[in-house]
Parts: structure tokens; C-alpha cells; sequence
């Protein structure tokens, strides 16, 4: 038979293990009983993934033989529903045959189940020709288009080329011919 001291002593260890018990089943009530709806995180992390790679360097050949297009991406993930695809922080190395080299950087980017776009969004940056006067262009969103070789926006912009600036909004940019051209309300700054 146990003694008073040991008996309390007992009981208050049941307690106390109870106690931990109930909360714990608490917390994981809560966790599990928030509405995630709001958080893309979250909603990116219930949905079944294919593939997941990190520090992605991606490569498409020319017909010569040389890369053409060279995409480098912190994180890329594929979604199964929909075939899609999901990358964070990527830079994209577009090599032009009559106006060279084209780079594009963005925060994000997503590329739909037909891989014919990439959807670009984040500081997005486009820079021409890694020439002193070539164009810099800067922008929230940016659709590149792989089939045409073509990024357009429908967004506000920024060009600058050597000292001058213009502002515009939306934008097309043909980066086989180089051609870059603002849709409307455009504005500029031309220093001497």
C-alpha cells in the first residue's frame, strides 16, 4: 500500500500529464481548424505536387546546337491538377540571332500545362544586348511568349536606355528583332 505523499504525488503527476494532453489536442484543433482559404501558402501546399527541384537550371538547344534559352530558378514545382508550373526567384537568358542576348529576372513565375508562356511578376527586369545604351525595362508583370519570342505587358513600364527615360502603359517587345514599342500614355525624360 502507498503512503498519503505517494499517492499525491501520483495523482498530481496525472494531472499534469492530462493537462499537457488537453492542450496539445488544442493546439492541433486550432492548426487544424484554421481557415487557410486566404493564405496562398497554404493552398499551394495542399495541392498535389509532381516534381520539386531547387537551384533549377533549365536549358533549350537552338538548332545550332547552342542554348538558346537558359532558365535558372531558385525553386520549381510542378502542380498535378493542372500540369503547371511554379517558379521563384528565375532568370531567364534569352539568346536573340539578330539582337543578341536578352536577360529577364522576376520574383515569381508561373508557366501553364502548354509551356507555350511564362507569366512573369515581381520586379520583373528585361535587359537588351548587355551594351551601355541598350534598353532596361522595368515592370510589375510580363508575359514572355516562347512560341513568338515576344514579352508584352498590359502593365505600367519603365524604359531607360543610357540617360533617357520613358514611362508608358503596356508594352511589346519582339527580342528576335529587337524591337521594343509602348502601348499608350507614354511619357519621357531625354538628358543630354
Amino acid at each position: 500500500m502507498r503512503s498519503a505523499a505517494e499517492r499525491q504525488s501520483a495523482l498530481r503527476n496525472r494531472l499534469i500529464t492530462t493537462a499537457a494532453v488537453l492542450a496539445g489536442l488544442g493546439l492541433l484543433y486550432a492548426l487544424l481548424g484554421r481557415d487557410h482559404e486566404g493564405d496562398p501558402e497554404f493552398s499551394a501546399a495542399r495541392e498535389p505536387r509532381g516534381y520539386y527541384v531547387v537551384d533549377a537550371t533549365l536549358t533549350q538547344l537552338g538548332e545550332d546546337g547552342r542554348p538558346r534559352i537558359v532558365l535558372l530558378a531558385d525553386k520549381v514545382e510542378q502542380m498535378r491538377a493542372d500540369q503547371s508550373v511554379r517558379l521563384t526567384k528565375l532568370k531567364l537568358d534569352y539568346q536573340a540571332e539578330e539582337s543578341g542576348l536578352w536577360v529577364v529576372t522576376a520574383n515569381s513565375g508561373y508557366m501553364p500545362r502548354d509551356q507555350g508562356s511564362l507569366l512573369l511578376q515581381g520586379d520583373v527586369v528585361v535587359r537588351g544586348a548587355l551594351e551601355e545604351d541598350s534598353a532596361v525595362i522595368f515592370t510589375d508583370r510580363l508575359t514572355y511568349d516562347a512560341n513568338a519570342s515576344q514579352v508584352h505587358t498590359d502593365d505600367a513600364v519603365a524604359v531607360r536606355f543610357g540617360p533617357h527615360e520613358l514611362h508608358g502603359l503596356g508594352l511589346r517587345v519582339d527580342l528576335n528583332a529587337g524591337q521594343l514599342r509602348l502601348e499608350s500614355d507614354v511619357n519621357g525624360r531625354f538628358l543630354p
